[in-house]
């Protein structure tokens, strides 16, 4: 009998660990899901939002890209247009011809500054000479005046 009671205990003993390890199983299923599910509630939202923002990131690139294809085929055309090119060259020569203009501008400006100061050197020279002169003359008439014969007086 003892081997019967045994059997039976044995059964009784293995029915209920494994009942225990289906409700250690089902316990950790349930862990699992509520991490999970955790998890998801902390993570899903910022990531949802990193999603939109790349979205509309990768969209807002994606029109300037269009619009960056666009100027450059605006330019490449612009390149390409002889008339555009051949106003561009005139443009080049005439700022050639205006900066020489400048410069000889500037040239005669310069030369004509230092005319003006020589002038107005030569002409301070002529009125101090005239001055002189003028200074001499009255000196001169003085003298004569004094040698005409002045009346003896006796």
């Amino acid at each position: 009998m003892m081997t019967d009671m045994s059997e039976t205990e044995t059964a009784e003993v293995y029915l209920g660990t494994e009942q225990e390890e289906c409700k250690d199983v089902i316990d950790f299923t349930e862990a699992i899901e509520k991490l999970a599910e955790g998890l998801l509630n902390i993570y899903q939202p910022p990531l949802e939002q990193v999603k939109k923002e790349l979205l509309e990131l990768t969209s807002k690139q994606e029109t300037v890209l269009a619009q960056m294809q666009s100027e450059n085929k605006k330019i490449n055309e612009t390149f390409e247009d002889v008339d555009l090119n051949d106003m561009f060259a005139t443009i080049k020569v005439y700022q050639g011809k205006l900066a020489s203009i400048r410069k000889e501008m500037i040239s005669i400006h310069e030369r004509t500054s230092k005319l003006k100061k020589r002038a107005l050197r030569l002409q301070q020279i002529k009125q101090k000479e005239a001055l002189n002169k003028e200074q001499q003359r009255e000196q001169e008439l003085r003298r004569e005046q004094e040698l005409i014969a002045r009346p003896v007086t006796n």
